[in-house]
């Protein structure tokens, strides 16, 4: 059985996310939905095994910290801020619907639910119970939407004392949006892992289509590894709770400048890296 293309191992997500990149682009095939040229890689796991590194920095991508922090914020604390993912990526208001608001904004929808996945946990440190959904059926099926989830679940096992992460994804580009995801889901994982008072272990990235466009080919190929491979701080907490007060307290700060004194370094990596963003896009817009 030959696995090699379908199942992909990667060290890190710096210099591993070019490797994977460059597997996405001699492996694909091609396929164009909605009209537009893609490479493809279907039911693809990937496997990353340093965890902390999941940000590609220093590797040509142009990869912004102030994305990777926002949207793992509004992940970990429950929430949705349309405004502040537009003033730090302008282009994600292109898929906000008339009202203002993400469709498929992943905090609103995972907010409880990883309480529930960590009392079944610590209930049975075996079950396989231990899910959070973000796909709905009832909303996602609705026609004409701009934002549908392209992921659909998290799961967690605790194996060998260590919280393995499997993500399930329906679609996933590997040079638009994996960057980022690996980013945000793997701060899920190691938030976990502090209410939990464990370790680590697995993190399976599986893909029903992994691709990359058409438009993006160059770029990718351009792609160089670093020396400097950056472990992002994490946000922690004893609870649940206290993980998702310290994200919003995070988010909060990048408007509010009288909370900053209250941010733990953790915390201020994220907020930092939103205000980086959005100076450098008010730069951009005065110019």
């Amino acid at each position: 059985m030959d696995t090699s293309i379908k199942s992909i191992h990667i060290e890190d997500a710096v210099n591993g996310y070019v490797d994977l990149v460059n597997h996405v682009l001699s492996n694909g095939r091609p396929a164009a939905p909605r009209g537009f040229n893609t490479l493809e890689i279907e039911d693809a796991v990937i496997h990353i095994d340093n965890i902390f590194a999941a940000l590609p920095l220093g590797v040509g991508r142009g990869t912004v910290p102030g994305i990777g922090a926002v949207e793992a914020c509004q992940l970990l604390g429950g929430v949705s801020t349309p405004e502040t993912v537009i003033a730090v990526g302008p282009q994600f208001k292109n898929y906000t619907e008339d009202n203002g608001v993400f469709h498929g904004a992943y905090g609103k929808r995972t907010n409880g639910q990883y309480d529930f996945a960590i009392e079944k946990l610590k209930n049975d440190r075996d079950t396989r119970q231990a899910v959070v959904t973000i796909w709905n059926p009832e909303y996602d099926n609705q026609e004409g939407k701009r934002d549908y989830p392209c992921t659909v679940l998290h799961q967690f096992r605790i194996r060998d004392n260590k919280l393995n992460m499997s993500v399930y994804m329906r679609s996933n580009d590997v040079w638009l949006g994996a960057a980022y995801d690996f980013f945000q889901f793997t701060r899920v994982q190691l938030a976990m892992c502090s209410v939990l008072a464990i370790e680590p272990g697995t993190y399976a990235h599986h893909v029903g289509s992994l691709h990359i466009y058409e438009s993006n080919f160059v770029a990718a190929q351009n792609l160089k590894k670093t020396d400097v491979v950056e472990n992002v701080p994490a946000i922690y907490g004893d609870t649940w709770n206290d993980v998702k007060e310290s994200a919003i307290l995070a988010l909060n700060s990048v408007r509010d400048a009288s909370l900053r004194d209250q941010l733990s370094a953790q915390e201020r990596w994220y907020t930092n890296a939103m205000i980086t963003a959005i100076a450098k896009n008010e730069k951009k817009e005065a110019s």
